[in-house]
């Protein structure tokens, strides 16, 4: 248990990426027609007169002059000062050993479409994921201008691992062996797309996040990790337990609130309490974001056991309020676990829910910018609205659905422990429990910060 570790967030980190056509030859090992190959390897044996050539063949006189004229005018065949025929140094070349068949290296002509990032210029993928729910990081714009000259670069440079990756396609050569670039003769930009890199942010049970290491993918991955802590860890954020404290009393939380104290978490005791399991408790602990791993798959088996309504009955909400920090939704586990709830929402014949999502804006983009800034960053709106600030100053995520289950993810800011927020909260089906924080939620939606000012925005 002491090498124990809990992922307690994720954030994807979007690299603008683009996508390169390049045009190239590489030397490949060819064989010969079979008659010139067993000229050479007699020769290879020993130099021979015409004479013997043709007894050897069966040659008449018109056949050996066609047989030896393409490798003399090649220089591959020479006569020697007592008459005979003999191989050139070139020829030699093309034989490795006695047993082995002369073999000749070509030029041959490709074309290949290879992407590379604009951070660290790593070969990626060509496959576009992407733009939103993601960080985007900052890059080079002098790296981006000349981008086809580094290209060209590290082409030139990663071919042969580039080839033993399949990166470049099928590339037949004479006994699978690795070919060697000849040339680069042409690299032109096609497009941008979107790279992501996933960091999960974990911390042991003596409250140490764990470094960050980018995956071995990346030959340059300095500046991957580089670019991912100047816009995360180089970042301070300020601490929210008051605000969450709020948050405690008016939910009369005693899920995680006894495991918080002094700004800081007691995770060998949640761990412990986690592992017990909670027969003799009305709830389960969550670590992470609603949409992360663990909280989600707890929310969906409780969703997937809905029995639908009757058509007689009223429709009943799926409510799902967001945090208003700066990681909440950037990652596409957000977009997963969305999805997934609009599809459960019906089947063929019955209706089990009407979801809602509920994005907090900050009061300064409320009047027009808030669409434009949510859409940036999540792409597809549907089923969301708009809600002003969030709830406890947006430090607080909930979903839940009246009557049947609720989850609760404090996003507790804790600077002196984790550059991002630490979400911890509760699942639960206790109807005692669904119903206070329902009648919460409900309220802080039908209220008002201030006069004119409802905490409602609705449609984005």
């Amino acid at each position: 248990m002491e090498n124990t570790s809990i992922q307690f967030n994720e954030v994807d980190y979007v690299v603008p990426t683009e996508t390169f056509s390049v045009e190239y030859s590489y030397l490949s090992k060819q064989g010969f027609p079979f008659v010139k190959e067993f000229l050479l390897k007699v020769l290879y044996i020993s130099p021979l007169s015409k004479f013997e050539i043709s007894s050897f063949f069966g040659f008449n006189p018109r056949e050996l002059a066609t047989a030896i004229e393409e490798p003399i005018s090649k220089g591959e065949i020479v006569y020697s000062d007592e008459g005979k025929l003999c191989l050139t140094t070139l020829a030699k070349g093309y034989f490795s050993s006695l047993d082995d068949k002369p073999m000749i290296e070509k030029p041959q002509s490709r074309t290949s479409s290879v992407s590379f990032e604009l951070v660290g210029f790593n070969k990626v993928k060509n496959h576009h994921e992407n733009w939103h729910t993601g960080l985007r990081l900052e890059i080079n714009h002098e790296v981006q201008s000349l981008s086809e000259l580094h290209a060209r670069a590290m082409f030139t440079k990663h071919f042969q691992q580039l080839v033993e990756r399949g990166e470049l396609g099928v590339i037949n050569t004479h006994d699978n062996s690795l070919p060697s670039l000849y040339s680069v003769d042409k690299v032109t930009r096609k497009k941008t797309i979107a790279h992501r890199v996933r960091r999960k942010f974990e911390i042991d049970l003596d409250s140490r996040v764990k470094p960050f290491y980018v995956d071995k993918i990346y030959e340059n991955d300095e500046a991957i990790t580089q670019a991912i802590s100047q816009e995360t860890d180089h970042i301070r954020l300020g601490c929210n337990v008051d605000s969450i404290s709020a948050a405690w009393d008016v939910l009369e939380d005693m899920s995680v609130s006894r495991f918080i104290k002094n700004k800081n978490i007691d995770f060998r005791g949640m761990i412990a309490e986690m592992a017990a399991g909670s027969f003799d408790k009305p709830y389960n602990i969550l670590v992470g974001p609603l949409y992360g791993k663990q909280p989600w798959s707890a929310i969906e088996s409780c969703v997937k056991k809905l029995k639908p309504q009757n058509k007689t009955q009223k429709q009943r909400t799926l409510c799902w309020i967001g945090a208003n920090t700066r990681y909440w939704g950037m990652s596409e586990g957000f977009n997963k676990a969305k999805e997934s709830l609009i599809n459960y929402q019906t089947n063929k014949k019955n209706t089990h829910y009407e979801l809602k999502v509920y994005l907090p804006c900050d009061e300064q983009s409320v009047e027009n910018q808030a669409g434009k800034i949510w859409k940036h960053k999540l792409g597809n709106m549907l089923c969301c609205e708009g809600i002003r600030n969030g709830l406890f100053d947006g430090n607080v995520e909930v979903l839940f659905l009246e009557n049947e289950f609720a989850a609760v993810s404090y996003h507790l800011s804790l600077p002196d422990l984790s550059p991002v927020h630490i979400p911890l909260g509760f699942f639960t089906t206790d109807q005692r429990l669904v119903a206070k924080l329902a009648k919460v939620a409900n309220e802080f939606l039908d209220g008002s910060s201030a006069y004119d000012k409802p905490n409602l925005i609705g449609k984005l």
